[in-house]
């Protein structure tokens, strides 16, 4: 049985492969720290027993989104989905806070 050895990727290639690895690892960072910030939101919502979600915050984003989406050269759509994403993961987590779940960032 013959093993096949895939090539070696050209030097180009590698690199830019690790700057997005490096940009992959700053997307993780940048994700902490506003889930972060919003664990604090989310504990203030629950203190002060407000919704977790706030629609027009987040028409207000939308509109936000649609501009740094813009901005940044990327599609409107996709960069909708993604903070989509984001906001769903923060409405749970301050959902699970506001009924005492210790396990809640």
């Amino acid at each position: 049985m013959t093993t096949l050895t895939p090539p070696t990727p050209p030097d180009d290639l590698l690199a830019l492969r690790a700057e997005i690895d490096r940009i992959d690892a700053l997307l993780a960072e940048l994700l902490g720290a506003r889930f972060r910030a919003t664990a604090q939101v989310g504990r203030l919502k629950a203190r002060f027993a407000l919704d977790a979600v706030d629609p027009v915050r987040e028409a207000q984003q939308a509109q936000r989104y649609d501009a740094l989406a813009a901005e940044h050269g990327l599609s409107p759509a996709f960069t909708q989905r993604l903070f989509r994403c984001i906001i769903d993961e923060v409405v749970a987590n301050h959902r699970d806070m506001r009924q005492g779940d210790p396990t809640a960032p």
